[in-house]
């Protein structure tokens, strides 16, 4: 245990440290020319105490910085009652979350990754603005209670990404790919990318009305960000989720599984334990459409007297880091693939639009289902792509519109967004609400 747990064993009833080290490196191209390279090398730390039933945080770059603990004593005789205990003492799942190669990745390696993107398309996309970027960061955290809790893990997250914003225009098509490993330049994504931005050099403007929507993995978190926003452990609590009374009931349609999936093989935000030491552990929210499970941290599970489900992390929707108070979040959520090839959902379509990204989101009501933005994808006529989307609003209640899903790929790809990156196939929803022409 660290020293400040056992000198906090002395002077309040209990005590939490978490200290979270991070080396990073990221390189930026710009217009096929490379434009920056940066290397960084953060400690930061927190120290949450427990006092006379009050709860005090202090926070500081390392734990033995000079009055670290006496700055959480002084900030419990302010703080709110507690009716929680912090981490017991558990075992922890194995993750292959670090890869020793990838952590000594040099700049000059992730140049070389950029430099064979580059090349790669530059004969085919010459003309473009486009953007390359590549990236590495090794993290060490740990999480230690005055309870027992030794939580410890080591990762390793290299990834890079490309894309470019269409002639004209402030949106464009981006990809990117990342793992605990150095991921190879995948040429089918290459491609991918290059077919994508070939499709946007025309514009198109859908009829209004209802009409099917395709929403790529990409696209996903419109269905997965409200949803997250209902299944909260705070918004349950609070009765604000449209979700509190309905465990066991159907609210998606029975095409529909969703799971928790904190310790996916490969994801590089695969974790072991959360942000409080408690282990996490797979779980499935949604199965067949079924309401099965909320998530929750140590203190909203203690409020609704369950035990923390493992997702208490210092995420929210805008940000993330050291002072970012805990709450429920995601830590890698999946859904589950269907059996239709994604080009497929395509060619079967009179008029329809495949959606890879949503503008606004973030100033919807999305909290009890709903969203409305500016749609960013492509116009489908006659099961062919006919052009990006031009002047076009989609809307919808993920709670009755997602009710009625026509299909799901059998392909499946990273789901981020606000999300930490999980992964769900292509969703073909009956039907939303389109503003075009």
């Amino acid at each position: 245990m660290h020293p400040i747990i056992e000198a906090a064993r002395q002077a309040v009833d209990q005590a939490e440290l978490y200290w979270n080290r991070a080396h990073s490196i990221s390189v930026r191209y710009e217009n096929y020319r490379l434009q920056q390279v940066t290397e960084n090398d953060v400690s930061e730390t927190s120290l949450r105490v427990i006092k006379d039933g009050k709860i005090g945080s202090a926070y500081a770059v390392f734990p033995d910085q000079e009055g670290f603990l006496d700055n959480a004593v002084i900030g419990s005789k302010y703080g709110d009652p507690v009716q929680y205990s912090f981490a017991d003492a558990a075992d922890y799942p194995a993750l292959d979350s670090y890869d020793a190669s990838a952590a000594n990745l040099t700049s000059a390696d992730l140049i070389g990754m950029c430099e064979d993107i580059k090349t790669k398309i530059q004969s085919k996309l010459p003309d473009v603005a486009l953007g390359i970027g590549a990236g590495l960061e090794a993290t060490e955290l740990s999480v230690q209670t005055t309870r027992g809790a030794d939580a410890a893990s080591k990762s390793t997250n290299v990834g890079y990404y490309f894309g470019a914003p269409f002639k004209g225009a402030g949106i464009g098509v981006y990809k990117f790919a990342s793992g605990v490993r150095t991921p190879a330049i995948d040429d089918a994504l290459i491609n991918e990318f290059v077919e994508w931005y070939n499709w946007g050099n025309a514009t198109s403007t859908p009829s209004t009305g209802r009409l099917p929507v395709i929403l790529a993995p990409e696209a996903a978190f419109l269905m997965m960000m409200p949803f997250l926003s209902g299944v909260r452990g705070e918004a349950i609590w609070k009765k604000t989720s449209p979700l509190t009374e309905r465990l066991g009931e159907q609210i998606l349609s029975e095409k529909i599984t969703i799971r928790e999936n904190p310790t996916l093989a490969g994801s590089t935000d695969a974790r072991a334990f959360d942000d409080e030491g408690i282990p996490c552990a797979p779980s499935t929210l949604v199965d067949r459409g079924v309401l099965k499970d909320f998530l929750f941290d140590l203190r909203f599970g203690a409020a609704m007297d369950r035990p923390s489900t493992g997702n208490g992390f210092k995420r929210t929707m805008f940000g993330s880091g050291n002072e970012t108070a805990t709450n429920p979040w995601f830590c890698c959520p999946t859904v589950d693939p269907g059996d239709t090839p994604w080009q497929d959902m395509i060619k079967g379509l009179d008029e329809g639009l495949l959606i890879t990204n949503g503008m606004g989101f973030h100033s919807g009501n999305y909290p009890q289902g709903q969203f409305a933005v500016q749609a960013v994808g492509f116009h489908i006529v006659n099961g062919q792509v006919v052009g990006r989307l031009d002047k076009t609003m989609i809307s919808g209640n993920i709670y009755e519109d997602c009710k009625k899903i026509a299909a799901l790929s059998s392909e499946v790809g990273p789901c981020s967004g606000f999300l930490p990156i999980g992964t769900a196939p292509y969703i073909m929803i009956d039907s939303l609400q389109v503003a075009g022409k």
